[in-house]
């Protein structure tokens, strides 16, 4: 039995990072009230934060025939895998080490990070899964995109109170039998278009794909009404896409973009879509290049630029 032992060197340097840069965030955004509401917003979002990485961190035990996985923060929120149940495994380089993925039904069901564990060469020896053979997709299987509701539930109902809260502050001044000025209501407009625009951007990205025999058929989370059908054979290829950024430090994001005369017509990225395996391995097809790209390029080219390598 191998239980998993943390960096802390590499965590502590995580939390301390995401902590000064949400200090700057949260006290521009209320410089024009009072100090205490910028410090709660700080250590509410400071909670928050803290939460949800302690909910993420996961404890794995390796056993003689699986693996045991479990929240920090919630070590009663278990759950054991055996080997045979993954599909294969995949290993990974990022700037911050090697990543070992476990892939079940298309999905990243567990990830052991070098950048995390210390121990993760005795943990990566004693996993007996395969590792990833050629694919081949059955004509006759649908995929059908899976949303990561974590992202929509946390990050989309974060930035949406915040939005919420921003249109409302001139009604808060009212109601306390206060004066309203205009760099008020100015100032929460400002702030509701802001969170408002991030709300929007979180939101964005998520689209209902269905793949099958060849079809693809798009529905975006923001319009349900609009269904765009394509051939895969439509399309010049597709293009892996790897952003620069780092979340924290944690990790890098995978993205594969189907392309037609330069642009980008679908976007499929990992940390949207829970089996997003599945449907990369789903959308074969001429495969144009691998890039590396800032998050500014990244826009352009999903809203619609023409690729220029």
């Amino acid at each position: 039995m191998i239980e998993s032992q943390f960096n802390r060197k590499n965590l502590q340097a995580t939390i301390l990072l995401a902590l000064v840069g949400l200090a700057p965030l949260c006290f521009s955004s209320f410089r024009r009230l009072d100090i205490l509401i910028g410090v709660g917003v700080f250590l509410g979002s400071t909670v928050v934060f803290l939460l949800g990485y302690g909910a993420w961190l996961k404890r794995i035990t390796v056993l003689s025939d699986g693996l045991e996985v479990k929240s920090v923060l919630l070590p009663f929120w278990k759950r054991f895998y055996r080997f045979a149940e993954f599909d294969y495994s995949e290993l990974c380089h990022t700037r911050q080490g090697e990543v070992l993925r476990l892939i079940k039904d298309g999905r990243r069901v567990v990830s052991v990070s070098s950048f995390l564990y210390q121990n993760y060469e005795c943990i990566w020896q004693s996993i007996a899964v395969k590792g990833k053979e050629q694919f081949s997709v059955r004509e006759t299987a649908e995929v059908i995109s899976e949303y990561k509701l974590s992202r929509i539930y946390i990050a989309g109902g974060f930035f949406g109170l915040l939005t919420f809260l921003m249109a409302l502050m001139p009604l808060g001044q009212y109601w306390e039998g206060k004066d309203v000025t205009w760099g008020l209501i100015l100032f929460s407009l400002l702030g509701a278009l802001f969170f408002g625009t991030l709300f929007l951007g979180v939101l964005f990205p998520c689209q209902r794909i269905t793949v099958w025999q060849g079809q693809i058929d798009v529905r975006r989370l923001l319009w349900p009404f609009r269904v765009k059908h394509y051939q895969l054979a439509d399309f010049d290829g597709c293009y892996y896409v790897t952003a620069k950024h780092d979340y924290f430090g944690l990790k890098e994001d995978e993205m594969r973009w189907l392309v037609k005369n330069g642009k980008v017509v679908i976007d499929m990225q990992e940390d949207v879509y829970r089996n997003f395996e599945a449907l990369k391995n789903a959308t074969q097809t001429n495969f144009l290049g691998q890039l590396e790209l800032t998050t500014i390029q990244i826009m352009k080219y999903s809203l619609g630029k023409k690729i220029q390598l």
